[in-house]
Formats: structure tokens, sequence, C-alpha cells
């Protein structure tokens, strides 16, 4: 049986620029040659070419947000560190499927034009949780572009990265762990 990745993502970008990327309608997200060779670096079991993506069906890129609710069962935060302008979004019990995440990287991947040029962040999709070390999904954003990063294992990011993203997770996940009595 598949066990859930963890979501980690913190960007760098002006608060006024992620409210107004928030109101905004979800774009759809086009196939290209990124997305393509991310695909099939993922040595996924009988997997189809990838030739469409889907995107969540909400009015507005917030309602998106909502689509992870805010409770403990999953382990979502999301934040707006101030003085840095750094948005960190994550859930710790997020997605074992390959289709399934589509979605939200399209979604992630959109934020792109929001960013200033010296805007700069990271997403990461991996096993946080269970200790497998795969890491799913990496993106990579600087200024206003974004694209994939082919890391494969926990072992081929950046220990600076790894240790922020953990941290995060950890952090999230103990809030879980104190609302059903699991803390120390």
């Amino acid at each position: 049986m598949s066990q859930l990745n963890s979501l980690y993502v913190k960007i760098k970008i002006p608060k006024d620029n992620l409210e107004q990327f928030l109101q905004d309608k979800p774009v759809a997200a086009t196939v290209d040659q990124n997305w393509t060779a991310w695909w099939d670096s993922r040595g996924m079991y009988d997997a189809e070419p990838l030739s469409e993506i889907h995107l969540y069906e909400k009015d507005i890129n917030r309602d998106i947000l909502e689509i992870f609710p805010n409770d403990a069962t999953i382990g979502k935060d999301e934040q707006m560190e101030q003085g840095n302008e750094e948005w960190v979004f994550c859930v710790v019990f997020f997605s074992e499927n390959y289709e399934e995440i589509l979605p939200m990287l399209a979604w992630l991947k959109s934020i792109a034009p929001y960013m200033d040029a010296e805007g700069e962040g990271v997403a990461l999709i991996y096993d946080f949780f269970w200790g497998s070390g795969v890491v799913m999904a990496h993106l990579v954003f600087t200024g206003q572009e974004v694209s994939f990063s082919f890391t494969e294992d926990i072992s081929g990011l950046e220990p600076g990265l790894l240790a922020a993203a953990n941290d995060t997770l950890q952090t999230a996940f103990d809030i879980i762990s104190a609302q059903y009595g699991e803390a120390d």
C-alpha cells in the first residue's frame, strides 16, 4: 500500500502579488517539454504519456487552498512570513499518486508570473513522514520562471532546503499530534 507524501512550498513573493494571484482565476497548464521530461523521469509502472493536465475546478485561486481543510487530519499550514515576504504552504499528508498531484503542480507553476524579478522559491512533494526518501516532484522558482528539477531522492536535495522543509512539516505534524494527545 502506498503512503501519502508531503507537500512543501516556500516562495518569495510580495504579499500584494500573492493576494492578486489568490483572487485571480486558475489558468490551464500547457503540456510542454519540461512537463513531459519530468513525467517521463518518474519511472512509473505502465504510465500513459502526459497529454493533458487537469486543473482544480474552482472560481478563484484562493478556493484551491480550501480544498485542503484546516483540520488536524492532513497537517495543512499556510503562512506569509513578514519582512522577507515568503509564502509557506504545506500539507503533511498530501498524495501518493502522480496523476493526482498534477493539478497542484500546475497551480503552483501558475504563481511564477506574479513573482518579482528577484523572486525565488521551491515546491516539493516528497516522503517526509514514512522514510522512503522518494521525491515525487521538485519545482524551482527563479524570477518569474518555474521549472521541474528531476530530483528523485531526498539525498539529491540541498541540505538546507531539506532541513527547512522537514522543520515546517514537523511543526505541522506536531499540531496533529497535539490535537490527538500524542505530543510529548
